[in-house]
């Protein structure tokens, strides 16, 4: 069992802190807001130290996840010792900033946790791997690896991605509604689509393009759809969407 500190109590620690209930590590909060911080402790049964310092200073390792805008800077005001173990989930913060910011001390960085990770079922990128940080990451879904910082920040695009995807399920879900089925039939059949879909690529070894033939039948409705799709430029405009996203995220590297 670690003690681990985390600093920024909004909303997401609070994914994280789910996901982390059970894992038998020790967490201790920053008190600089309060009342979330007492929340968050009294729900998950977390410690909560007088500012962002002490809660470093009483932990072993120490998980950030502060504003985008701001988290970078916070990071650099605080001092951290050799042996302890620092995970940024800051959007922006690159792995050389945060390295040179919380040395002697070692450092990685995933992304941002969101509702899976609350429920144990979302996944991780982290980058480099780290045994520790992958154990307590383990807790919260499935957890990925790159070393390369060009590959990390590729890989970072997931984030937007996976939010954007909750856009796309609305958009289906309104769709059955309006043609008169109840939001909850609405609402399970394009959750269970999408889960079940994701639950083949995660079983099964075949390579993605063959799956997607073998389930696309010519002159089906499948393919109805996706040629709809094509013909309007849906597909490419998702590339287009990431692409925006990944420059915007090696603008911040």
């Amino acid at each position: 069992m670690a003690t681990i500190a985390i600093l920024g109590v909004g909303s997401l620690a609070g994914m994280m802190l789910r996901g982390l209930k059970g894992s038998g590590h020790r967490f201790i909060l920053s008190a600089e807001r309060s009342v979330t911080a007492g929340a968050l402790a009294a729900e998950f049964g977390a410690e909560v130290a007088a500012d962002n310092q002490a809660a470093v200073d009483a932990a072993e390792a120490v998980f950030v996840s502060l504003p985008a805008a701001t988290g970078g800077d916070i990071v650099e005001t605080l001092r951290f010792r050799a042996g302890q173990r620092v995970l940024s989930a800051v959007a922006g913060l690159s792995l050389a900033r945060l390295g040179a910011a919380v040395a002697p001390a070692s450092a990685a960085v995933t992304i941002m946790p969101g509702y899976s990770n609350a429920l144990g079922v979302g996944s991780a990128l982290l980058s480099p791997a780290d045994p520790f940080w992958a154990e307590v990451l383990g807790h919260t879904g499935l957890v990925l690896t790159v070393d390369d910082p060009d590959l990390y920040t590729a890989g970072a695009v997931y984030g937007g991605f996976s939010g954007a995807l909750y856009g796309f399920m609305a958009q289906a879900i309104a769709w059955f509604q309006a043609q008169g089925l109840p939001e909850p039939v609405a609402r399970g059949l394009v959750a269970t689509a999408l889960r079940g879909n994701a639950q083949v690529l995660l079983s099964e070894p075949t390579p993605v393009a063959e799956i997607a033939a073998r389930v696309t039948t010519p002159g089906g409705i499948s393919e109805q759809i996706l040629n709809t799709l094509r013909a309007r430029g849906a597909l490419d405009a998702w590339d287009e969407g990431m692409a925006a996203v990944h420059a915007r995220l090696k603008g911040n590297a």
